[in-house]
């Protein structure tokens, strides 16, 4: 046991190099920036324009989240109960979907999407011009466009948790007399709560400071928080009032974690 443990030193060297200790000296600064103490925290929180940006930033990303799931979930689960040949497949076309720059997927969508884009384009030719929105520089665009960047983190746990999973447990579901929409709900979902818990966790903490997207697609009215961090420490260098929002976002990020976890470990007591 002492061996592995020296052996995973040089790893845990790692993370400290190049996470805590840069989380450390960005918490440090949101207090030692002058005028220093609280006085940036009391900013930001002081400020109803910029909690309404943290607020619509945490909202976004919860219903980027839900969308993720609703979307991915049936395809992990059809990858995860068909053959080798065909989930190795699906899973190859998820993983490539990875290796499109972020860029190139928010440009591509702001063609397809904007008022005289593809979209639009189908819709006149077939005679449904009343259908026609311009569905970028709003909302609607961000959601769509972060969507399908958190769609492939989604899959992945869920396909590790589903191709895991015990068959037998719902056919012995069934023959003790329980509906599918039962066995669905009461036997399958809470034993693969734990890659539920882990897809809605990196898909959460990965959209809420994201930043590429929501400036390629969104407008004036949906700045999220990860772009109001980088323009005030890009463009106008207040390193103070940016690093506490940050550190406001990295307390964000980590009560999601600890709640979707907790959440994850009462659902698999209760299905035991």
């Amino acid at each position: 046991m002492l061996r592995v443990e020296k052996l995973l030193l040089p790893a845990l060297g790692l993370v400290a190099l190049a996470f805590v200790y840069p989380a450390a000296e960005l918490l440090g600064r949101s207090f030692t920036e002058p005028p220093g103490g609280f006085s940036h925290y009391q900013d930001v929180f002081g400020s109803s324009s910029l909690m309404t940006i943290v607020g619509r930033s945490a909202l976004t990303a919860a219903l980027v989240m839900a969308v993720s799931l609703l979307l991915g979930f049936p395809v992990a689960w059809l990858a995860a109960n068909s053959s080798p040949r065909v989930a190795k497949l699906i899973l190859g076309v998820v993983a490539a979907s990875l290796f499109v720059s972020v860029i190139v997927r928010g440009y591509s969508w702001l063609a397809i999407l904007d008022r005289n884009g593809v979209l639009n384009t189908v819709l006149g030719a077939i005679g449904l011009e009343s259908m026609q929105r311009t569905l970028v520089h709003n909302r609607a665009g961000v959601v769509i466009g972060m969507s399908q960047y958190g769609i492939p983190f989604m899959i992945l746990p869920l396909y590790d948790v589903m191709s895991r999973f015990d068959n037998r447990l719902l056919a012995a579901s069934a023959n003790l007399g329980a509906r599918q929409w039962t066995t669905f709900w009461r036997v399958y979902v809470p034993l693969i709560l734990p890659g539920i818990g882990a897809g809605c966790t990196i898909v959460f903490i990965a959209t809420l400071g994201y930043y590429v997207l929501p400036s390629i697609l969104g407008g004036p009215g949906d700045v999220m928080i990860g772009e109001l961090i980088a323009d005030k420490i890009q463009t106008t260098g207040d390193w103070g009032q940016g690093t506490a929002l940050a550190s406001v976002l990295l307390a964000v990020a980590l009560l999601f974690f600890v709640a979707f976890y907790r959440f994850s470990l009462r659902g698999r007591e209760g299905s035991s």
